[in-house]
């Protein structure tokens, strides 16, 4: 089930927000900030990396305040932040933005950063070309970012999102503003296409999501449905709305909230993937012998396969009531199952076949189950132990 946070703000926060909309990037550059060329360094910083990408409606850039705004998040994370300066439409449309992004990506992990220890942080336009990135990385191959954090992203730029109208009028964006943004950024390119509009994308094996979005903007609806949709292809996603909040919400004294709550999710060891249904039952998982972790969902009455990158695949039983219990891979490279509903042992192969085997009783009730000298081991729980010879 998809991690939905709602986090509550006091109205005269809220009003603040609306009143001066830039109070965090306004502000000076900290003296202890340390520039060079669009490299900012908080005081302290490790290793690893933020790429930040700025918003202002792929059209318009503000140096200065994005490095402060970079800076913030070098503060906040820990780790010294690029700024990417990305072309700008509508003299360079749609991919050019894009392509830069992904420069930058590359200039990176040139420069010796390793992937897993780069984290992509994106507000507004800056936010769509972070997921529109991760796609295409994803889409290309190659080694994939440890964590991206995206801010009230443009995801669907055929405006379909319901917020556009419920939140009309309570936002500091509009529908208006959004139409002249699409003409400028896509100049022709259809709105209904990744990776432009990233909810058309396929986001499965994307890096750990923090999706953050006020709940009075008119991209409210932008942010649920792309972070719906990672979530159901295995991405673990932690999508937080702030109450009362507008457009731009997080250069205000509001940002702050959010910064520290970005920090200290990334350094959160935890991750959550979603498996296909709420009712699945994910109950045991053992390591395959393809470098994945497969599992039993004793609720849906699959088999499920999740890789080091979070993309999950599942496999039905023919008898869905099975009930798959404990799993083990056997000596014959094959993943093998307890059905704890049915009184027997499940095989299944890494091309995805699946056989099964009756043990003496239907109500026997296989629970545990490992390999041991060629033979698979099976617990009873009506009080005996069965051995099943496998024929490599």
């Amino acid at each position: 089930m998809l991690n939905v946070i709602a986090v509550p703000a006091a109205p005269e926060a809220a009003r603040a927000v609306r009143d001066r909309a830039d109070a965090l990037i306004a502000a000076p550059l900290p003296d202890d900030a340390e520039v060079r060329g669009d490299w900012v360094r908080a005081p302290g910083v490790r290793g690893g990396a933020v790429i930040y990408v700025h918003g202002g409606g792929f059209a318009h850039t503000m140096p200065e305040a994005e490095r402060a705004m970079a800076y913030r998040l070098s503060k906040a994370t820990g780790r010294p932040a690029l700024r990417v300066d990305y072309r700008l439409a509508p003299e360079h449309p749609y991919p050019a933005a894009l392509e830069d992004v992904l420069a930058a990506w590359r200039s990176v992990l040139d420069e010796g950063v390793p992937a897993a220890e780069v984290v992509f942080a994106g507000e507004s336009a800056g936010a769509t070309l972070v997921l529109s990135a991760l796609l295409e990385i994803e889409r290309t191959g190659g080694p994939r970012p440890g964590a991206a954090v995206v801010i009230s992203p443009v995801t669907d730029f055929a405006l379909t999102g319901v917020s556009l109208a419920a939140n009309d009028g309570k936002d500091i964006m509009s529908r208006a503003a959004l139409d002249s943004i699409r003409a400028q950024y896509l100049a022709g390119a259809p709105g209904d296409q990744a990776p432009q509009s990233p909810l058309y994308g396929d986001p499965r094996g994307l890096p750990p999501l923090l999706i953050a979005v006020g709940a009075d903007e008119v991209l409210l609806d932008d942010a649920r449905r792309f972070a719906e949709a990672a979530d159901a292809s295995g991405v673990s996603v932690r999508l937080e709305e702030y109450a009362d909040m507008p457009h731009a919400f997080h250069l205000s004294e509001p940002g702050e909230v959010l910064l520290d709550r970005i920090g200290r999710w990334l350094a959160d060891p935890v991750r959550v993937f979603t498996v296909s249904e709420p009712d699945a039952g994910p109950y045991a998982l053992t390591g395959g012998p393809d470098g994945a972790l497969w599992f039993t969902e004793i609720g849906a009455g699959q088999i499920g396969r999740i890789t080091v990158d979070g993309t999950v695949t599942e496999y039905p039983l023919p008898d869905r009531e099975a009930r798959p219990h404990a799993i083990t891979p056997g000596p014959d490279g094959a993943l093998w199952f307890t059905e704890w509903g049915r009184g027997r042992i499940g095989r299944l192969t890494a091309d995805g076949r699946i056989t099964a085997y009756d043990l003496p009783r239907a109500d026997c009730e296989p629970h545990g189950i490992a390999s041991y000298d060629g033979a698979l081991w099976c617990a009873l729980e009506t009080g005996s132990l069965a051995r099943l010879d496998v024929h490599r």
